[in-house]
């Protein structure tokens, strides 16, 4: 394989800036995926760290990996393909044949990590560290920045909790007044993406927030099934299932409102004339 044309499709400077964006990706989205499609992802995420972003198994590398069949292996990659985190990429061969499938995961559009609250900057004032901990202080010595932020975040936690007025302004206000009493706040944000992913899906003719009634609607039909133990998976992955077929169902009711059904409907009645 040509390394050359490797690096013409590689989308991150390093494995640091790659996995960041997975990992954005996975905070949004991993709900929604199902057990053989994190499975595949995260060989594929293996793979692609010499040239970060790029990787390129053969299938049947992927299905001996991860111990999946070939249609989970190839229904998972369509998966991760409709969610815009990775691309397929057909390579050619000097002699101008079809060459193997480059695997080109894709830049994340609005990252979002619960680390991004952090400041960038240490202000000015903020106290030096000593060198060497306090003697008379046994704890000082088993202190450590993760410890000490652990602890910061605890101590935020307890003055101001978490809640919907912390949230992006994006997420429409019926859809977090919905949705948080059954998730808490930190799961509204997770959710709306869940919708956002299924939306995409479709081309329906208004804009998302035209369709709230009916996404509003299907969240609390899913929280009824979950809560009734009719639901195996994760409420959000039962939730984008619920949302796919509202949005289907959608997409043929405006075919039929600006008459691009009414030919198809005509066409089934001739037939029984």
């Amino acid at each position: 394989m040509d390394w050359n044309n490797i690096k013409e499709h590689q989308r991150f400077k390093d494995k640091k800036e790659l996995d960041l964006h997975v990992r954005s990706f996975l905070y949004k989205r991993k709900a929604a995926l199902s057990e053989g499609t994190l499975k595949v992802l995260t060989f594929i995420w293996r793979h692609a760290v010499k040239f970060p972003g790029v990787a390129f198994p053969k299938r049947a590398t992927i299905i001996k990996g991860t111990g999946l069949s070939e249609s989970t292996v190839v229904r998972a990659l369509r998966s991760l393909v409709n969610e815009n985190l990775i691309e397929k990429v057909t390579t050619k061969k000097p002699n101008g044949r079809q060459g193997g499938n480059l695997l080109v995961f894709l830049q994340q559009p609005d990252l979002f990590l619960p680390s991004d609250d952090t400041p960038r900057d240490t202000l000015p004032d903020t106290p030096q560290k000593t060198a060497t901990p306090q003697q008379d202080n046994p704890q000082a010595a088993k202190s450590t920045p993760e410890t000490e932020k652990k602890q910061g975040e605890s101590s935020i936690s307890k003055v101001v909790p978490f809640d919907a007025t912390f949230l992006p302004s994006f997420i429409p206000s019926s859809f977090i007044e919905t949705s948080q009493p059954f998730v808490g706040a930190e799961q509204v944000l997770p959710a709306w993406r869940t919708v956002q992913s299924a939306f995409k899906q479709w081309k329906l003719q208004q804009p998302i927030e035209h369709y709230l009634d009916k996404i509003n609607e299907t969240f609390r039909q899913a929280v009824f099934a979950y809560k009734k133990g009719m639901v195996r998976t994760e409420l959000l992955r039962y939730f984008y299932g619920g949302l796919m077929e509202v949005f289907k169902q959608m997409v043929r009711k405006e075919g039929f409102e600006s008459g691009k059904g009414l030919i198809f409907y005509d066409w089934l009645g001739s037939m029984h004339s």
